[in-house]
């Protein structure tokens, strides 16, 4: 073959190879758009402006039980801060199963607007994804995906007691991965670091997640009941509140819950637990409770309570939502969250907050 034809033919090859790439981008790019259309963030009510940092730490005291190379668990925390200075109260958010750091920041956004100090913990390995600040990516355990999908056979006629264990071995995770966050924010605020530390109030703290997070802020909630001044569980079932197992059945802590308790449940989680058998661990809770309010949500859909329906509405329709209009809901759903803390942490009375939406 000629010089002349073999460079031809290189270029033919290339130029296709460029075609196929050029074609693999165009459907890469529309399935991110579809996936992902671009969406306008859900209204900001407050006047200050917001800062955003992110942080990665360490827990030497814990090795990561989802690897074996011996590492220690790393955590990645997101911050919504006040740009003002001042002294703002913390909040710390969960997320539920395989969801993100972001889950919620449309809520966090408007918690800082208001002046609040707000960190979002990355669940590495219950997360759907973690990117931690030095671009290393984890993602969802298999053996954890299995676990939580076991859990939703109804027709398991051990259902119960997997739900049993299962809740208490994720809940002993992320309390702890909650207590490791809160107590070095609360060093960090000590010492005096730069913002967000340099802003906590040490004295006001609320708590709050969705789903398996709101199972693990109630749970916390308990724990450091002298340190914490509110909780709020969007839709999550209060695993941490079953102290044990016997007869087929979940036994539930009978001391009452000691801290203001906010639970947000869809109406169709209501009815769907008020015609169960037995009764459901969040309403036995509430009636125990010292300071006790639940909300419901008519038309929604368990994504409703996070950002997931205006980011990707195709992947919330395949995962849960309601037929709710999804902007006007998260917009109620942070209005709700934003007075539960202003009563409880910040003295603002009245509770603005109706029995329903």
């Amino acid at each position: 073959m000629k010089e002349k034809d073999r460079n031809k033919k290189g270029k033919r090859i290339i130029i296709r190879c460029v075609k196929i790439f050029a074609v693999a981008a165009v459907i890469i790019f529309a399935l991110r758009t579809a996936l992902f259309p671009p969406y306008k963030q859900p209204r900001v009510t407050g006047g200050l402006a917001v800062k955003i940092r992110e942080f990665t730490w360490e827990d030497e005291a814990r090795e990561e039980t989802f690897s074996e190379t011996g590492e220690n668990r790393m955590l990645t925390v997101k911050f919504w801060y006040p740009e003002e200075a001042g002294s703002y109260p913390l909040v710390i958010f969960s997320h539920g199963a395989f969801g993100v750091i972001d889950s919620n920041f449309s809520t966090c956004m408007e918690l800082a607007s208001h002046g609040y100090v707000v960190a979002s913990i990355a669940h590495p390995y219950h997360a759907m994804f973690v990117k931690d600040v030095n671009g290393r990516v984890t993602t969802a355990n298999p053996d954890f995906v299995k676990q939580v999908f076991a859990i939703n056979n109804e027709e398991d006629p051990d259902v119960e007691e997997k739900i049993y264990y299962s809740g208490q071995e994720w809940m002993a995770l992320r309390v702890a991965d909650e207590e490791f966050v809160l107590d070095t924010i609360l060093a960090r605020a000590e010492k005096g670091e730069e913002a967000p530390f340099s802003l906590v109030d040490r004295e006001k703290i609320g708590l709050f997640g969705h789903s398996m997070g709101g199972a693990s802020s109630v749970a916390l909630g308990r724990i450091r009941k002298d340190e914490i001044g509110a909780v709020i569980d969007l839709e999550g079932t209060m695993l941490g509140e079953y102290v044990g197992f016997e007869n087929g059945r979940e036994i539930f802590n009978s001391e009452p819950y000691p801290v203001p308790l906010l639970d947000v449940n869809s109406k169709a989680v209501k009815e769907a637990a008020s015609v169960k058998g037995g009764e459901y661990i969040n309403f036995y809770v509430g009636k125990n409770a010292v300071c006790f309010r639940e909300v419901i949500f008519n038309d929604a859909g368990h994504l409703n309570f996070t950002d997931l329906p205006l980011i990707s509405p195709i992947l919330a329709r395949l995962l849960g939502v309601g037929e709710v209009n999804a902007r006007e809901c998260i917009e109620n759903v942070n209005h709700v969250v934003l007075n539960w803390f202003d009563c409880y942490l910040k003295g603002k009375e009245p509770l603005d907050i109706k029995d329903e939406y």
